[in-house]
């Protein structure tokens, strides 16, 4: 719901923050302003004692201030109005993202989108992860038959190298690897050397910045 501001409250403290509605009743300048466009029309709302008074939204307090500096800085009307325009752009945007169905809405549809992402990345039907991020393969042509071992590690900040160890590895194995978090500076990772019955090396082309958590899995 939209935060609202009455007339003689926005008019306080519009002046307390320096705005100089001159020499005249300060409402004759909000009724300019909204003939102008720089300000919305009022709404009407009850007050506690039942009687309807004026209330802008609360941004206007920050649209007379802008008002006020950019009248100081010398420029027009004209040019005035263009800079409100781009301001009320973001105003509208700011609202918009502030309805809580709204917010509900957007994380439904990325959780969605992300989701299919996944599954794509996952099945191979998206090319995902080229280089970072993506799942590399060491071994001879041929899919693999079964899962024969599991787990996770992770290279510490600072190298570019880690040994996993695994009395299932051997030459032939299928190693999958898979980075959970970010790994840069490095841009590329592979199954390096793999020693059987002892386990392999994961390597990359640079030292990461931070501590490289990754899944890993061997099959025949």
């Amino acid at each position: 719901m939209e935060e609202l501001i009455a007339v003689e409250q926005l008019i306080i403290q519009a002046k307390s923050k320096g705005v100089n509605f001159g020499k005249g009743d300060p409402y004759n300048r909000l009724r300019y302003y909204t003939k102008m466009g720089w300000l919305p029309n009022m709404k009407r709302k009850k007050g506690e004692r039942g009687a309807a008074k004026g209330h802008y939204p609360a941004w206007a307090l920050d649209r007379l201030i802008l008002i006020e500096k950019l009248k100081d800085d010398g420029l027009q009307n004209s040019e005035i109005a263009k800079k409100l325009a781009t301001q009320s752009g973001l105003v509208g945007l700011r609202a918009l993202f502030a309805s809580p169905e709204v917010r509900t809405r957007l994380v439904l549809y990325t959780s969605f989108v992300l989701l299919l992402a996944i599954l794509g990345a996952e099945t191979g039907l998206l090319p995902f992860g080229k280089s970072r991020g993506q799942v590399i393969i060491q071994s001879a042509q041929g899919p693999a038959n079964q899962i024969i071992a599991t787990g996770s590690a992770f290279v510490p900040a600072g190298a570019r190298r880690l040994f996993v160890k695994s009395s299932r590895v051997h030459s032939n194995s299928r190693i999958n690897v898979s980075f959970n978090n970010d790994y840069s500076p490095a841009a590329r990772f592979w199954v390096g050397e793999k020693i059987t019955l002892e386990g392999f090396y994961v390597e990359l082309d640079a030292p990461v910045a931070v501590d490289a958590e990754f899944s890993w899995w061997v099959s025949d």
